[in-house]
């Protein structure tokens, strides 16, 4: 029964190369990086490394190639473990929980406010509107010298 499933991984290697036109056999490496990149939401790195050898299992027989021993393979593999090693270690943080010290954050006392000095308008900012406008301006023809 397990042949089955590593069936299933190849058609579905193939049918993910069809729909964007890409060469199922023989593979590019960066074909197989970049289908093992589109499994990494949907699949653990166990489950990812366990498909691309059963791809570079049936595309042995057909080429006598080993695709899986490609560097960039490996290392698309390598970097697929460290995300989910990363996403393991950093523990979600809730943005409307008070800090862990158990102390409430006061905000530091401000010092007395400065007024905005009143800057000279540029020459034509009269005409600018703050804000943007649902209608476009329409621009004018200007008259070229001849």
């Amino acid at each position: 029964m397990p042949r089955r499933q590593d069936n299933n991984d190849w058609e579905d290697f193939v049918a993910w190369c069809a729909g964007r036109g890409l060469e199922a056999v023989p593979a590019n490496p960066w074909t197989v990086a970049a289908y093992a990149r589109w499994c990494e939401p949907r699949m653990t790195p166990r489950a990812i490394t366990k498909v691309v050898a059963e791809i570079s299992r049936v595309h042995e027989e057909k080429t006598r190639k080993r695709i899986d021993r490609d560097p960039l393979i490996q290392r698309t593999l390598k970097m697929i473990e460290a995300r989910q090693k990363e996403k393991k270690a950093k523990p979600k943080v809730d943005l409307f929980d008070a800090p862990d010290d158990g102390k409430t954050v006061k905000k530091p006392k401000s010092r007395a406010k400065k007024k905005p000095t009143a800057t000279k308008p540029a020459a034509g900012a009269s005409r600018l509107k703050r804000g943007l406008s649902a209608t476009p301006k329409l621009v004018s023809k200007r008259r070229l010298k001849r």
